[in-house]
């Protein structure tokens, strides 16, 4: 189902459905702690054009009669400055070698109360792109239940000339600008930051690890992991003096110490060689149990596989629309399964938990003897090795009130392309208990 934004209410938490409407308007209406996951990437800063409708306000008095000063920029496609760029081999009702033309997109600021027009990702400097991220990334935080996870997906791009934010231009506007405009060319529309114009060419950005420390240092978030998304089939590059962009980078952010997260349920099976390691000893030193042990002769590896961990190798996947970022179904399943809860207490709202119960100890090595921080009582008292682990149930809350599935927010879906939105496929991603609730927002009106 799709909804428009003027049509959403004021709390209300729509499931299985598709918000259209600007991503900072719906968040807001949105109840706080109501979602369980959030898998999303926004749009990279001067990389696309997605259209005018895609163009809002942001900043500045919301009750001001803007006067604005908009200049037409060229297309950050458009690299060579040609007014065309080759169109994608699957845009629809285009061929493969035909040219896409490219009328450039405008943008300026509020001659009155500095507020900017223009899409996300097209902002005239980093500083402003960052803030206007964080302004979405403040509203995710009070989304987000306490349990949550946040997976954000964003990658870089290299300094050359971004839209707008020429030395030179900046330089002109300070000098020439009539008032406000002269002061926001020294400063950014918040007032508050000196406008970058000073990375190197041919520089890395590092737009996403600059906005990801902000997040962590201002929002108080808690960076749990960067994932390296790995393309095996990525794009391949001209570049002479650098290798070739294989990977993007999926932040791991939660809002508490303690969070929802399922590890078992996304476990990979272990190596052959690893498994045929097992029951061998190979190395050990006299006096260091398990120094140079792959598996001791008594263990046994995880029954359900092993940790995944974070590089995943995923190749992109062909998406037969007009879209030029697509996720691969096998990127965004991991992250549901082990981030949205499969079920949910209708009453209290707390999600049930695997039920792990310890077996017998597990001897891999003798008793320590030396009295230092590192030597826990128990390895003193019974030596260095493991508890052999159960899974015999999942908890429950005693409420009797039923169950009900997580929900999953995609809040900067430009398109709603993957099979996770497909109620008929959505147990795919979940296994065979509840189905997750998909609730997803576009960034902009068409």
């Amino acid at each position: 189902m799709i909804i428009e934004e003027g049509d959403l209410k004021e709390g209300e938490l729509p499931l299985n459905s598709i918000i259209h409407g600007n991503t900072l308007t719906v968040l807001k209406k949105l109840p706080s702690e109501s979602v369980d996951c959030v898998v999303t990437s926004p749009p990279y800063w001067g990389l696309r054009d997605y259209g005018e409708g895609a163009n809002t306000v942001w900043g500045g008095d919301p009750n001001c009669e803007h006067e604005w000063v908009i200049t037409i920029k060229k297309d950050p496609m458009d690299r060579e400055g040609t007014g065309t760029h080759d169109a994608p081999r699957d845009r629809e009702g285009m061929k493969h070698g035909k040219k896409w033309e490219m009328k450039g997109f405008r943008e300026g600021f509020c001659k009155k109360c500095g507020a900017w027009y223009g899409q996300l990702g097209l902002e005239p400097s980093l500083d402003m792109y960052i803030e206007h991220l964080l302004e979405i990334m403040r509203e995710l935080k009070r989304v987000l239940k306490k349990t949550g996870v946040i997976f954000w997906n964003h990658g870089d791009n290299y300094s050359t000339s971004p839209p707008g934010n020429k030395k030179e231009n900046w330089e002109k506007w300070a000098k020439e600008g009539d008032g406000l405009i002269g002061r926001l060319a020294k400063r950014n529309s918040y007032g508050s930051a000196v406008m970058k114009t000073d990375i190197p060419q041919k520089c890395m950005c590092l737009q996403n690890f600059r906005f990801i420390i902000r997040c962590v240092d201002e929002l108080g978030l808690i960076l749990r992991n960067v994932i390296i998304w790995h393309k095996p089939n990525h794009m391949p590059s001209s570049v002479k003096d650098r290798f070739t962009s294989a990977y993007e980078p999926v932040f791991m952010l939660v809002k508490s110490k303690k969070y929802w997260f399922d590890l078992d349920a996304v476990r990979v099976p272990q190596k052959p060689e690893s498994l045929a390691m097992a029951g061998k000893q190979r190395g050990r030193k006299e006096g260091y149990p398990g120094n140079w042990a792959t598996f001791p002769k008594e263990q046994k590896p995880h029954p359900l596989g092993k940790n995944p961990g974070d590089v995943w190798a995923i190749p992109t996947q062909p998406f037969p629309e007009a879209h030029f970022a697509v996720y691969p179904e096998k990127l965004v399943e991991p992250m549901i399964k082990a981030a949205c809860p499969q079920e949910i207490c209708k009453k209290c709202g707390k999600p049930r938990e695997r039920i792990v119960e310890r077996g017998e100890f597990v001897r891999t090595g003798g008793k320590r003897v030396k009295d230092t921080p590192a030597v826990s009582e128990r390895q003193k008292r019974e030596g260095t090795g493991y508890h052999q682990l159960f899974m015999v149930g999942w908890t429950d809350c005693g409420c009797n009130a039923g169950w009900e599935s997580g929900v999953v927010l995609d809040p900067l879906s430009w398109q709603w392309n993957n099979r996770i939105s497909r109620p008929e496929t959505r147990k795919e991603i979940r296994g065979n208990r509840n189905q997750p609730r998909i609730l997803r927002d576009g960034v902009a009106k068409n």
